[in-house]
Parts: C-alpha cells; structure tokens; sequence
C-alpha cells in the first residue's frame, strides 16, 4: 500500500507542481473529489475551480481553468489552460480581466464556442477573486 501519489500540475505556461503529495481535491464535470494513495484509476474533465493539495501539514491551493485530471497507479496528471497559485492572485489584473468578460458576454456574440471560452474564462476569474 502506497503512503503518497505523484502529482504533476502542468499549464501551456509552465510545471506548476512535480512532487510527492498526501492528496489531492479538485471538482469535475460530474462534482467535487478527493484522491488519496491507492486509488482505483480515474480520469475527469476539470470545470474552474480550486485544486488542494497537501504535502505533510501544509496545504496548497491552486486556481485552475479547465482541464483534465486522470489517476491511475498514484499518478496524478493535471494539464489544464491556466492556473495560478492563489498567493500569486494579483486581484486587480483577474478584476480586470472580469469586468471585460462580463462586459463581452452581456452582448451578442454568434460564436457558441467563444461564447463559451469567455464563460469559462469568467469563471476562473469568479474562482480567482473568491478565495
């Protein structure tokens, strides 16, 4: 029985996190999950939100956009679009960036799938200033 996972966190920016971890929380398309050592292999599309990790006392949360998450053998693999350390959080940039996704999206756009990346993008934003 193993007694850590692996977990490695990686944006098209950069490797935010390889190391050994205690656990990992994180919520999917289908809702929120824990992993612990052990786990039965599992892979899920990430919706924005915070990612926990721990390692020993100290815990971690990183702010994540979309993504996927996929478990199996205590490897943890986490690629998303964008992430950020929520001590790193500069509160007036994500504010910014906010207020010009609510402003695009409170028009017309045609494009369903832009539409939706501007969805998604505002809520990793909403995620960003909450916690």
């Amino acid at each position: 029985m193993a007694d850590k996972l692996f977990l490695e966190l990686v944006s098209p920016e950069k490797l935010l996190v390889s190391s050994e971890v205690d656990n990992v929380f994180a919520v999917g398309l289908c809702g929120a999950f824990g992993l612990y050592p052990d786990h039965s292999p599992f892979c899920t599309e990430l919706v924005p939100c915070v990612l926990t990790y721990a390692i020993g006392q100290e815990t971690f949360k990183v702010i994540v956009s979309k993504g996927f998450l996929a478990v199996a053998d205590n490897k943890v693999n986490v690629l998303v679009e964008k992430a950020v350390y929520v001590k790193d959080i500069d509160a007036t940039k994500i504010k910014a960036e906010y207020d010009v996704l609510s402003a695009e999206l409170a028009g017309e756009i045609a494009d369903n799938d832009i539409r939706r990346e501007k969805e998604t993008a505002l809520k990793f934003c909403e995620t960003a200033l909450n916690n």
